[in-house]
């Protein structure tokens, strides 16, 4: 049964100068005080980079959200809407005793909207309650690309690392294999995710047969399809990143984009394949 949550929202603006981050009163007026923290109730701030004024009828929307499973959509656990003059502010989100289970991962989101349109979006979403996570954070905010100018390759990145901060919601297992001809043998170690048997991500780390040499790669995969690659060595991070039709549209180089780096696609997709086939043959069913 969808559940509902009574939210508390407290507006404070922040100062506007002095090398004060955005959570700063005004100079001469009162620190802000935050929400008491009460029983099932999750607190905190939802801030933008710089403080920001907000139209009439502006609204603020704060989820909580089961986050267990890294491979599907969160499930809202808890959700409201109210009105908003500014960032930063303070809320106040309280939800069912009931509706959690000390097992499970929760995470909190939050977007505004202006005159009916999303201004404001969360940059991913914050772990709370459970495992060790606070029930007060802060929520940061950044401007939302409009239909316009959405970025594909923002996108990618934004949902790459969302996905990777979800892996404990997967079964993960591991292995080790040896490849190459003898006396010029390549050891790889390797943990892997799953769900329902399908491979999600493998992680590995590469060496010679003494050891040295090392670096390690990362593969990501969505839709059964290839969707990120990461080598890491000597200090230099390549990242690559597929759309859903398969077209390359993230080349970065130490997280700037780079061009260049579309030289190691082939070699990056070949090594995923081959990663892929052996995790998938070990996965837990």
């Amino acid at each position: 049964m969808r559940l509902s949550a009574v939210i508390v929202l407290s507006l404070t603006l922040a100062a506007c100068g002095g090398g004060s981050g955005p959570s700063s009163a005004p100079a001469g007026s009162a620190p802000a005080v935050a929400a008491p923290q009460a029983p099932n109730t999750v607190t905190g701030m939802v801030l933008a980079d710089s403080p920001v004024t907000l139209g009439p009828g502006a609204q603020v929307t704060v989820r909580l959200l089961d986050t267990t499973r890294a491979d599907a959509e969160p499930t809202p656990v808890a959700t409201a809407t109210l009105p908003i003059a500014a960032l930063p502010a303070e809320f106040a989100l309280t939800y069912p005793a009931d509706a959690i289970d000390s097992i499970r991962g929760y995470s909190v989101d939050a977007q505004v909207l202006d005159q009916g349109t999303v201004k404001f979006v969360s940059i991913g979403r914050v772990g709370v309650i459970t495992q060790g996570k606070p029930r007060r954070v802060n929520v940061q905010l950044a401007q939302a690309l409009t239909s316009a100018t959405r970025d594909p390759a923002v996108e990618l990145q934004r949902d790459f690392a969302d996905f990777e901060a979800r892996l404990g919601g997967l079964k993960r297992f591991a292995d080790s294999r040896i490849v190459g001809p003898e006396g010029r043998e390549t050891a790889i170690g390797w943990d892997a995710f799953a769900d329902d048997g399908s491979v999600r991500m493998v992680r590995e780390t590469v060496s010679d047969g003494e050891g040295n040499n090392r670096f390690t790669r990362r593969f990501a995969w969505k839709d059964g399809k290839l969707w990120v690659a990461v080598r890491e060595q000597g200090g230099v991070s390549v990242r690559l990143g597929w759309d859903k039709d398969g077209a390359l549209i993230v080349r970065q180089k130490n997280g700037q984009d780079d061009e260049s780096v579309a030289a190691e696609a082939e070699a990056l997709a070949s090594a995923a394949k081959d990663a892929f086939e052996i995790a998938s043959a070990r996965a837990p069913r």
